[in-house]
């Protein structure tokens, strides 16, 4: 429901699993308060269904005024237009059953399609146009010559609960996106220099790097939804869109950079007794000091020119040692000094893309300036996915509707309702049925109070008063629920279908039977549904299937044989990971599999970029530019023609294994002499083959598979 999770809890009850912070209580009694503002409203306009006026203030509750601001604006406008369409409909169709359901089943197409389609706030305002104009095209349907009522009796009620909600959250201690978004970019970077802190010094702290990478995938998720909260807020609020988009790619750069220099100083640290690794070691636990320092930090951040200060000396630092290293080039070993350069070089990389967060950060809340880029076409497996989402949601219509139609159902509406509400909570998610059936026992549990209260406490209540009364001793309760992160999402659910079933009209005609009718086949609208989400499951498998295709037989191959800028390369890698990255869990084996190769796969791009320097490099010894070359072609051909299969694919795998073997073979029969430019320009190709032999070791699982199912 709502993103209170970033909110400080009240130490004084630390240890309670509710927050009773002074915050959380208050903004409860903001909704409260709104909620029964709302229905005195709608009670004085005399509106058919004032429940609609008081959940809406429930379902625009959000953590910011920007995002309730942008939630409200496109819920009015996705009722207004599905209203609208409905009304059209409904005359073109009331009295012809099976045009009718055929237009409700295209709408409900449409309007899904246009969700998965979509982000945020625009996805939602689908949604909502997809929600209302079947309900209103359904109820308008049963009397024709009242549809434009209905219609503008939903259109009335949505809007009050909007403005009471809106204001509310504007005027009663309001929270700024903008602010949370400060917040948020600061936290991750912390979590960020936290993270590489962890990696140089603890060889055993691997829990630990999981959790903090876990922790920055999170936030760098949340970007993009408050970025787009910030343009309903003040100038000086709004986020540049470019600008963090920039950071993003950056912070998910570091984090593959990081991945990479943890394994390999592990193995690092293994050859004790190494003269090279005891000079390494002091050097690289300055640099964790450094940004263990800058992590717990907390104006760290703020100060952005003395964290730039401090990076570039952690840097200088490395560089240093990294022109020893060079110095040993043609007479230490070339394999320790080939780790040692990775690590050093890779390592300064890192720190340089600390520093650009730090840097752009600043720019993060200064307007953006035009743009002539183009926004990018729309990968095929997104409009298949899309194609499938609508599919679904349509056929669940017909569903319904056959049912409705054989049985002369007298609680098709509530069971269309239920159904609606139950397709938007499973759209854009690759597991409904993990949200759904929670949501289903909440809504059930909500029915069944909803009817104790009509039952039991109604009777007993006299006037406006004493009902707001009632309303408020029982909401702000919830809303204290609805504001702990733990009991966010079942309490929101749970309050929303109480108010919908418990708040009656202007006057109080109880009927026991017509109430459990209505919540029976509310119930039965959101089984269909999930029925249909079991029996035609849609995923973002496909977006990750050809995520990886593009990666492994078309981007890395091109890194390889060097037409395009290896950077472009990684950095469209990096933007296929931001477009998958709210599907991906860490916790899920498969997914973690697939982010970690993919960051992984970005860096591989940027290492073939360096080879292809060292080739044009006069300085590298013709044998060794010839047999790069040679390894490059061969090696971008056999991921061009990756099999699907499993057994054919490793066959290929363990040839493109063998092409970079045979060019570390071909640098090794270099003998350039000690410390001569020859020798440095062996050492940085050798170092860049030293990473990519690191990723056949590291990322089998990743390499072995086309993640086709």
């Amino acid at each position: 429901m709502t993103d209170k999770a970033e909110r400080p809890r009240s130490s004084h009850w630390r240890g309670f699993p509710v927050d009773l912070g002074w915050r959380n209580l208050a903004v409860s009694t903001r909704l409260a308060c709104a909620a029964v503002a709302a229905l005195a409203i709608a009670y004085w306009l005399e509106l058919p269904q004032p429940q609609w006026a008081v959940l809406t203030v429930y379902l625009l509750t959000q953590s910011s005024a920007g995002a309730a601001f942008a939630k409200g604006t496109f819920r009015l406008l996705g009722t207004v237009i599905a209203a609208s369409c409905a009304v059209i409909c409904v005359k073109l169709f009331a009295q012809a059953p099976v045009p009718l359901v055929g237009t409700a089943m295209a709408w409900m197409f449409l309007c899904y399609y246009g969700a998965t389609r979509m982000s945020n706030f625009t996805a939602y305002g689908f949604m909502l146009a997809g929600y209302t104009g079947l309900l209103v095209l359904f109820e308008g349907a049963v009397d024709p010559n009242t549809a434009w009522q209905v219609a503008l009796d939903r259109t009335t009620e949505t809007s009050i609960g909007i403005a009471c909600a809106t204001l509310a959250n504007a005027l009663v201690l309001p929270v700024y996106a903008g602010a949370q978004l400060r917040a948020l970019v600061a936290g991750a970077f912390s979590r960020l220099a936290d993270y590489a802190a962890t990696a140089l010094t603890s060889p055993t702290g691997i829990e630990n790097v999981i959790r903090l990478r876990s922790d920055i995938l999170r936030a760098v998720t949340k970007f993009d939804a408050l970025r787009s909260y910030t343009m309903f807020e003040a100038r000086e609020m709004r986020a540049n869109d470019a600008v963090l988009r920039e950071i993003a790619r950056e912070f998910l750069t570091v984090l593959s950079i990081e991945r990479g220099l943890y394994v390999r100083l592990t193995d690092v640290r293994g050859a004790e007794g190494d003269p090279l690794t005891a000079r390494l070691a002091p050097v690289l636990e300055a640099t964790s000091a450094t940004l263990d320092a800058i992590a717990h930090n907390p104006n760290a951040f703020a100060n952005p020119e003395r964290l730039r200060a401090d990076l570039a000396m952690a840097r200088r630092r490395l560089a240093v040692f990294s022109r020893e290293i060079e110095a040993l080039a043609g007479e230490a070993p070339l394999a320790p000094l080939a780790n040692t350069a990775l690590v050093v070089r890779r390592a300064i990389k890192m720190l340089r893309g600390l520093s650009f967060v730090a840097l752009t950060a600043q720019s993060t809340f200064r307007p953006a300036a035009p743009s002539g880029m183009a926004r990018s076409r729309p990968r095929l497996a997104e409009r298949r996915e899309a194609v499938l989402q609508g599919a679904r949601a349509a056929l669940a219509v017909l569903a319904l509707c056959v049912f409705w139609y054989a049985t002369e159902w007298d609680q098709g509406i509530a069971g269309i309702t239920g159904l609606a509400l139950m397709s938007y909570q499973c759209v854009n998610t690759d597991d409904p049925e993990k949200l759904g059936w929670p949501y289903f026992r909440a809504v059930i549990a909500a029915c069944f109070c909803a009817y104790a209260v009509k039952a039991f406490v109604y009777p007993w209540l006299e006037g406006f008063g004493m009902l707001a009364t009632f309303l408020l001793l029982v909401l702000v309760p919830l809303g204290i629920l609805i504001g702990t992160p733990r009991f966010a999402k079942t309490a929101g659910t749970f309050t929303i279908f109480f108010v919908a079933c418990a708040t009656t009209g202007n006057v109080y005609d109880p009927d026991p039977l017509t109430f459990a009718n209505f919540c029976f086949g509310l119930v039965v609208g959101m089984f269909v549904c999930l029925m249909a989400a079991r029996l035609l499951p849609v995923t973002s498998q496909a977006s990750r299937r050809l995520a990886y295709r593009r990666t492994m037989h078309q981007l890395l191959p091109e890194a390889a044989a060097g037409p395009r800028p290896a950077r472009r390369v990684a950095r469209e890698i990096v933007d296929l990971i931001v477009a998958l990255l709210p599907h991906l869990s860490s916790v899920r084996q498969e997914d973690d599999v697939f982010l970690r190769g993919m960051l992984c796969s970005a860096s591989s791009a940027l290492e073939l970029g360096r080879l292809h320097q060292a080739v044009a490099n006069p300085a590298l010894p013709p044998a060794g530019r010839a047999a790069l070359a040679a390894g490059l072609s061969r090696f971008a051909a056999i991921f061009t023609a990756l099999p699907e299969r499993a057994e054919p694919r490793r066959e290929a795998l363990e040839l493109g294994r063998a092409a970079i073997g045979e060019m570390w073979t071909a640098l090794e029969r270099l003998d350039p002499p000690a410390g001569s430019p020859a020798a440095r320009a062996v050492l940085h190709a050798a170092s860049g083959l030293r990473f990519l032999l690191d990723r056949f070791e590291l990322d089998h699982a990743f390499l072995d598979r086309s993640f086709s199912s």
